[in-house]
Formats: C-alpha cells, structure tokens, sequence
C-alpha cells in the first residue's frame, strides 16, 4: 500500500507555495486570485528515493503537481512514463475516487504539491469556472501531435483537382474530418467519420456551419479562434467542444483547425477527434459549471463569457450586439398554486420555444428562476431584436399543456444593445434588467427598448420596494371605504376597501404607486393577508358600535388567487372575529380568469358562502363562457367605459354589459361616476348601483360612520 499517510508535511506558508505555483509552466495562464485559491488546497511533501507515493488499486482522494525531482509511472511494475518538475500526477482524485490507475515512484529525492479532495472543493466550490479551467488543463497531455494534419495538408494538395481521390483521403482518417469555407465556416465537404458520429447524411451536413454543431462555441469563439490562423501567429489551433448528434446526445471533441490552399482558394481543414472516453468526466463537470441542469440551456457563466467575446469582435469589427433580458410573468404564481413540478416542465417548454426562435449564431441562456437572456450578434439591423422580441411574445402565447394543467405565459423583454448602452458586460445586463422591468410597468407580455433615464427609474423601483418592505414591518398602511349605492333609492349596498401607504417621510403614498410592484415581487400576498386582518378587525369594531353593517368588497390580485388555500386563511381569518362570509364580496380581476389554477379558489370562496364580483369587465379578455360558468354575484363596469359614455361606441358596450349582466341575474355596477349626466344615462339603461366622486370619495372609516348611521 501507498506510502502517502507517512509523508511529513513541510513548514511552508502560502505565500511560499504561491511562489512556487507561478513557476509551473501549465498553470502560468491563471489569475493570480486562482493561484491564490489552489496555494490554500495545497501543502507540500517530500519523498526519498524509491519512496512510493501511491500504488495501483489505491483510492483517490488528492493530486500532486512535481517542484522538483522525478517519478516513475508504474502499470502491472512495468514502467509505463516518467514525469518531471511541473507535471502532474493522480488528477482523477479531484474529481471523483475511483482506485489508482497506476503505481507513483519516486526515481531521486523529490517535492510535491499535494491538493487534497477536500480543501480544494472548499476553495472552488462557488467558482466552477475556475474549476472547469483547471480541469481542462490538466487533460491538456492527453492531446497528440498535430502531424496528421500536416500529412493530410500534402495529400489534399496533390488530390485538391481529383474529386474521388479527394474523398476517399477523408473517408481513410478516423476522426471527423471537414473543409470549411474560411469565411462562413460553411462544410463543403465531411467525411464518412462525420456522418457516422453526427447522425446525419453527408448531404445535410455540407448544408450547415460547423459551429452549428456545437452546443458550447458559438460563431464568437469560432471567430477567436480562426483569427490567430488568418494574421499567422498560429499555424494551427486546437481546442475543445461539446458536440450534439442529431438524436440530441452531446459528446466532447477536440477540433484541430489549419488554413490550406484547396482547389486554389484558401479553406479551413478541421480535424475532429471524439474525446468521450477520455472526457467523459470533464464534460459533465463542464456541463454543471455552464450549463443549467434543468433546461440544458447555458447557464449565466457561459452568457457572461459570450457577451465577453461578444464585446472583444464587435469592438474590433465595429459591430453591434443586443442583449435581450426575458423574465416570465407571474411564474410565482404558477409554482404556488400548481406546484414546483408542473413550474419546471414549465420552464423547459419554454426553453424550447426560444431555441427554436434564433439564428445559429444567436444564444439563449437560463440565468436563474423564470429569467433568460438572448445574445444577439453581429447585428446589421438594430431592429432586428425588437422584431425577434415580437416573435418570442407571439410565439409564448399559446397555451402549454403541462400534465393536466393548461397554462397562459406571458413574457416580459428587456433589450439593451452595444455600445450605446454599455461597453462591458455588467452596464449591459443593467441596461436590459432596467427596461425589462419598465416592460412590466408598461402591461407587461411586451418589450421595451433601454433609456438612459431608466437608471434613475430602476433606483426608485428599488426604494418603492423597500418602502412596502418598511410598511409592512411597521403597520404603515390605511384603509379607505367608497360605498356603491343603489342608483334608484341611493341606499347604500356596498363599502369598497381602498389601500393606501402612509409613510412617516413621503406622506400618503396612493395604490398606483405602489400596487403594482407589490404584485409583480410577491408583496401583494403579504398586503392582502393585512388587508384582511385590518377590514375584519373594522367590520367587528362597527359591529360592537351597533353601526348598521353592509357587505365589504375586497379586491383580489391575480397572484392571491394563484396561491393555495386561500379559502382556509380567509375562514380563518373571519372566525377569529367572529364575522360571517357573506359580509364580504371579492373582486376577481379580468385576467385572472384566464388561469385555469384560480378556478378552484374562486369556486372555493363561493362555497365558503362570501360574494363574488368580476371587477373592471369591459376593456379586458374575459370571455362570455366565463362569466356563465363562474358563481358571480356582481359586474362591475370598467371606469374607462363610463368616463367615455357620452361617445356613442362606449354607449352602445355599456349597454350591452348591463343587458348581460341582467340576462345572467347579476347586479351591475358602473364604477367612476363623476356627473349626474352619467348617473342619468346609467339609470335610463339599467344599471343597478353606482360608484365614483358623485357618489361619495373614499373615506375613512371614522369619517364613514355619520353616512352609516343615517343610511
């Protein structure tokens, strides 16, 4: 057995394993924040001649990188490779124990760097780049000499005119071999290798660009690469990819690329090796560190060091680049009524509708939750990513069927492009993050181009946040009461619950600042639970007083409706005031209907015996079928319709709202009314109650109470 547990550590601090870190040749291309990193994994050992440092069989758990002497490799007490300062040994401990492949010796005295298991995953566990980075550096010896290229170069050029002879050289290699046109990268010709591996006829390769293939380099890094070829710093270039066959399986290669002169027009020669075997290990650790577990899509490592390649070629080619930030609308409200489960086969159908929206040299990445980012490139046309972002909202609309569910996504984008909004990679993800939510603020499920101006907004989004936080914490919010009255008798039938902020340093802060935010960040929920709490503590302190009690209509946001046993937190709520439902009528907004998870908690409230009103019908998209099929008590006509009454069109809808409100044994009420004119128009069609400034403004509950007593 290994010798390893009676080698004595040195006295050697950091900074001096640091020293001697920087003068290994194949780490001399690290940062030194990463050199720093490795210094705190590692101590350094020492071994007499003939010393083992492990044998055959042994379990992994550590790497050594050689300061000095050297060691003999040993397979079945063959010699199989001698290794010397710099090089490294056991690199397969890092990742995984799995026994020793080979037996360690060492030939004269010796110094190690030993990097345990352990302390290394402590160091790089949140910096998989790094890792990743290392990783493939250390499988850098297993790559062989590029002769073959040179070989194949002659050959080409003696057959470059003899088209039979030309593909028979190619079908002769055992690796993947391709010409490329040097400009578009487009394969010309591929080999029977090719074919084989990709799954595709060679008719349907020869139809697409070689990075096409690839799922981690894209048209960008193809272009770094070819580039040192083109000003001859390099004759030839090599590096690696993970490559998609046509079934969908990825495999990892390397590609060699060299520039030739075929058929007298200069072409780029790639040879690709398959590396599964000898990489299977890697590209699964590659895959965790930038790719997204869930979607497959790369993660925000990978967009973060395409947008960095991004900013290199446009700067240098003098192109523009888009970044489009997509965030879903009201995913939240997804998971907690339908469940994490049904949020992920979400997440993943969306993901392929997006793929299939780009160019080939586009990419789309998960960067976390229900965010995604679009990398546009080498755009001619600015316009060119307001017009994709059309399409992604267009193509999101239709309904996903996930298991038994059906479910509406919208998608709110925002697009900010180089250089004008950002010449690095964090002023653009700012960009973009601004105007996606300015494209929220707008309606959401739409785009919305960056602004300058919309820094400052994204600051004061960030304060309003922070102040419904304070609020909460701090019981800063009032209620108002706007009664709805009979438009016959004027008795009252109704008392409207109004929010409102009162903060210490702003003042009274009114529901359409802050409201929305509150909806699209979650808020909403805990701010509906106070408002509960707060009317049914009102209603019992009425109730003590003898005031004559009328219903109360609460308004409830889409994301209340979407979440899971709302019937119970509300009965839970009454019961401890002793109150009864059918004190309180919910407002369901138009678009909640539209969800078929708020169903159950509308149908849920129905039976606990509370009111039902559809809130601002008119000007939305619910459909006549839901109104038939839903429990409503109530219609409430949308303001805009009444304050428009007097044209003939808003005439005509509100009436014809009215008559089906009636033909469906519902009251009817007309929200915003601000003149007799309307209030007479209004009675003479119908409508049974009112609501707005000729009726009464929203009071407080104290300056209430004179109009409930006399009522």
């Amino acid at each position: 057995m290994s010798l390893v547990n009676q080698i004595k550590t040195l006295t050697i601090d950091e900074a001096q394993i640091l020293e001697q870190l920087r003068g290994v040749d194949f780490l001399g291309f690290f940062s030194d924040e990463t050199l720093e990193k490795l210094a705190r994994s590692c101590r350094v050992i020492s071994l007499s001649p003939f010393e083992k440092l492990f044998e055959e069989g042994d379990v992994s758990n550590s790497m050594f990188i050689i300061l000095s002497g050297e060691l003999l490799v040993y397979k079945k007490n063959k010699v199989i490779a001698r290794r010397k300062p710099s090089e490294y040994i056991g690199e397969m401990g890092l990742i995984e124990s799995e026994p020793r492949s080979a037996t360690i010796r060492a030939e004269s005295q010796a110094q190690l760097l030993e990097i345990t298991d352990e302390r290394f995953q402590k160091e790089f566990a949140l910096h998989s780049q790094a890792l990743f980075a290392l990783l493939k550096t250390l499988s850098a010896r297993s790559r062989k000499d590029l002769d073959v290229m040179d070989e194949m170069k002659g050959e080409l050029t003696l057959a470059e005119d003899n088209a039979e002879k030309f593909s028979q050289i190619l079908d002769d290699t055992s690796n993947e071999t391709y010409i490329l046109d040097s400009n578009t990268y487009k394969i010309s010709q591929a080999n029977s290798t090719a074919s084989r591996n990709l799954g595709y006829p060679k008719n349907q390769i020869c139809e697409k660009a070689l990075y096409e293939f690839w799922e981690d380099q894209s048209l960008l890094e193809l272009e770094m690469f070819v580039d040192p070829l083109r000003t001859g710093k390099k004759l030839v270039q090599v590096f690696e990819a993970l490559q998609k066959r046509k079934d969908g399986t990825v495999y990892p290669v390397q590609v060699k690329l060299k520039l030739v002169l075929f058929s007298k027009t200069l072409a780029l020669l790639a040879v690709v090796r398959d590396l599964t075997e000898s990489r299977q290990l890697e590209s699964k650790i590659k895959r965790m560190a930038f790719f997204d577990s869930l979607t497959g899509l790369p993660n925000r490592n990978m967009i973060n060091d395409r947008i960095t390649l991004a900013l290199a070629h446009s700067e240098r080619n003098q192109q523009s680049f888009a970044l489009l930030f997509l965030d879903m609308d009201d995913f939240k409200s997804v998971n907690d009524a339908l469940g994490h489960a049904v949020g992920d086969e979400l997440l993943k159908e969306v993901a392929k509708r997006l793929t299939g929206l780009l160019r080939g040299e586009d990419s789309v990445a998960r960067i976390g939750g229900d965010e995604f980012v679009i990398l546009l490139t080498g755009l001619k046309d600015d316009n060119y990513s307001t017009r994709l972002a059309e399409r992604i909202i267009s193509a999101l609309k239709p309904v996903f069927k996930i298991d038994a569910h059906e479910i509406y996504s919208s998608f709110s984008i925002g697009i900010a492009l180089y250089p004008n909004d950002g010449k690095d990679v964090e002023t653009l993800f700012k960009c973009a993050d601004t105007a996606m939510y300015r494209a929220k603020a707008q309606g959401k499920n739409s785009y919305f181009v960056h602004d300058p101006e919309m820094l400052s907004m994204a600051q004061s989004r960030l304060e309003m946040k922070t102040l419904i936080g304070r609020s909460l914490e701090n019981d800063n919010f009032l209620l108002d009461y706007q009664p709805k009255i009979d438009i016959k008798t004027g008795e009252y039938q109704r008392l409207e619950v109004f929010l409102r902020m009162n903060d210490p340093e702003r003042g009274l802060v009114l529901p359409a600042e802050f409201l929305p935010l509150a909806e699209e960040s979650g808020l909403i929920v805990s701010i509906g639970n106070w408002v509960m709490q707060s009317v049914c503590k009102q209603i019992q302190a009425w109730k003590q007083e003898g005031i004559p009690l009328m219903p109360v209509s609460i308004n409830l946001s889409q994301a209340q409706l979407l979440q899971g046993k709302l019937t119970e937190k509300v009965e839970s709520c009454l019961n401890s005031y002793s109150l009864e439902p059918n004190m309180f009528e919910f407002e369901i907004p138009e678009m909640a209907l539209q969800q078929t998870p708020t169903h159950k908690n509308i149908m849920d409230l129905h039976d606990f015996g509370s009111k039902l009103a559809l809130d601002n019908f008119g000007m939305g998209l619910s459909s006549l079928n839901n109104l038939a099929r839903l429990p409503l008590n109530t219609l409430n006509i949308d303001p805009k319709l009444i304050q428009g009454l007097s044209k003939g069109v808003n005439s005509t809808i509100t009436k014809t709202i009215i008559g089906i409100g009636k033909s469906l044994n519902l009251n009817t009420v007309a929200k915003g009314v601000e003149t007799i004119e309307q209030k007479k128009m209004l009675e003479h069609t119908g409508c049974d109650w009112v609501q707005g400034f000729f009726v009464s403004k929203p009071l407080s509950a104290e300056m209430l109470k004179p109009a409930l007593y006399r009522d």
